[in-house]
């Protein structure tokens, strides 16, 4: 065959694929290669946070675009309407995930299915439903957890003490502080911050969230072109999965332990409610309860209520210290509103500053700022644009954090947006650290009851302050993470008066 008829066939089948099987009036964007995607979106993504990057294109193409990896279509929604629209009004339709059931992150095994990751079908909303009536029943949002938390505060301040002022790394100690309370409550086990299984288990978790998130080649492209264009990527997916394939086996023998020692007269945790529910629990219900489901919603779980918390500590700590005016309000706030009382998880509604600031801390870290990537059951629209079933939909939590028409200066640390002139909490229905519609955070109450009550003990009884008065620390975040986390700070923490 002659090279010129080759060449004009390969053409002519890229511009039917390209042009004449385009669904009509999709958002603008970029199109894309076969199996490649759109190349000029992924130089523009190299080197810079993905949230960042597509958050330029937004106010280059507008609060709904499109372009492509691999063959999949990814539509970038952003600013509080457009998601709102989409995620709230249209849930029905935006709230499935195909991400995490076609991905080389999970191991191919039949009958497991999660909640962050699941598709939105009858098993995520009976999942849903058990784990959030299980939670309650073993106290999230009460007096026991509370307590819990307690001990793991009373730890961080004994070390804090121990430190005397000395350059500390708060990163490390509020994963273990957060991460001891989502053990407890999942698999009644306290480790010592320095107990090396308590190290491994956290490395875990911490190795999952890195990554560029569902704008990684490796979730999309054939592993060949994946390899061949961003090796690092891949390298860095096989990891997460090693990762995860090695918290499965964790899971697995922590539920096999419980097995052995399963008492239905005295329930200790999480496991213990599945176990009970799978040999009692009703009919409806117990086909759901699998061991395979149970490692996926503690796998969510354990990323819900441990990794997103700890970083938003993280953050928290790394704003004292480059606002210590700030701080100091927080300070004489809770001196003067609780004295010498101890602090307690209903006081939040006393302490109205010290809300807003971490209303603040929330909307300036924006700890998951591409959210968790959703998708499309069926054709549909939002925006005025066509979108095709099953199209890759991330809603920019960033973007709507940023977003002027809700947040005046958006890039200024101001609690006071917060707070109307007589010093009353203002709700801002744009501030979604959790998400919105359906597939809201799991981990939110606890979430809240951890920062809330970690940061209030802490501002109380230390003083914030740079390892180096003369130096700021950078307020820039990771490169290679999907959580959005602080460069590695230190900072010095003294005991108050």
């Amino acid at each position: 065959m002659d090279l010129t008829i080759v060449i004009v066939f390969i053409f002519a089948f890229l511009v039917s694929v390209l042009f004449l099987r385009r669904p009509k009036n999709l958002p603008p964007g970029y199109s894309g290669i076969p199996y490649i995607g759109s190349v000029q979106m992924m130089l523009k993504l190299r080197g810079k946070r993905p949230h960042i990057a597509l958050h330029e294109e937004s106010e280059r193409h507008g609060n709904i675009f499109r372009w492509y990896l691999g063959n999949q279509m990814i539509v970038v929604l952003s600013g509080y309407d457009i998601i709102h629209e989409a995620l709230v009004k249209k849930a029905d339709t935006f709230s499935d995930r195909i991400l995490f059931n076609r991905n080389p992150l999970f191991p191919r095994t039949e009958g497991e299915h999660g909640i962050l990751t699941g598709q939105y079908d009858q098993i995520w909303r009976e999942l849903r439903r058990f784990t959030l009536q299980a939670l309650r029943d073993f106290g999230v949002g009460k007096a026991s957890i509370e307590e819990k938390i307690a001990v793991e505060i009373e730890t961080a301040t004994e070390y804090l003490e121990g430190r005397n002022g000395k350059p500390t790394s708060m990163n490390d100690l509020m994963q273990q502080v957060v991460a001891n309370v989502i053990f407890g409550i999942i698999f009644c086990k306290r480790y010592e911050y320095d107990d090396p299984e308590f190290d491994k288990t956290r490395k875990m978790t911490n190795n999952v969230v890195t990554g560029s998130g569902p704008v990684s080649p490796s979730l999309f492209m054939p592993k060949i072109l994946a390899r061949l264009l961003n090796p690092k990527d891949s390298e860095i997916t096989a990891s997460r999965r090693q990762s995860i394939l090695k918290m499965r086996d964790y899971v697995f023998e922590q539920i096999e332990e419980h097995e052995t020692t399963f008492d239905k007269d005295n329930i200790r945790d999480f496991i213990d409610i599945y176990i009970q529910t799978k040999t009692e629990g009703d009919e409806s219900i117990r086909k759901f309860v699998t061991k395979g489901n149970m490692f996926r919603v503690i796998f969510d779980l354990f990323l819900a209520g441990s990794e997103t918390t700890s970083t938003t500590l993280d953050w928290a700590f790394l704003f004292m210290t480059e606002l210590p005016e700030v701080q100091k309000k927080c300070q004489d706030e809770i001196d003067k509103v609780l004295g010498d009382k101890v602090i307690e998880y209903s006081d939040r509604t006393k302490l109205t500053y010290v809300n807003a600031v971490i209303m603040e801390i929330q909307r300036c870290a924006n700890i998951v700022p591409l959210n968790v990537a959703h998708s499309t059951t069926a054709d549909t629209s939002v925006g005025g644009y066509n979108i095709p079933a099953k199209t890759l939909i991330i809603p920019s939590l960033y973007s709507v954090h940023m977003d002027t028409k809700y947040f005046s200066n958006p890039e200024k640390f101001d609690p006071d947006r917060f707070l109307d002139g007589q010093g009353n909490l203002l709700k801002n229905e744009a501030l979604l650290p959790f998400s919105t519609g359906p597939r809201t955070c799991l981990g939110e109450p606890l979430a809240r009851m951890e920062l809330f009550l970690v940061f209030v003990y802490l501002i109380k009884r230390f003083n914030f302050a740079r390892e180096d008065p003369n130096k700021p620390h950078t307020l820039e975040s990771k490169q290679s993470q999907v959580t959005n986390a602080p460069l590695p700070y230190k900072l010095r923490a003294t005991k108050r008066n």
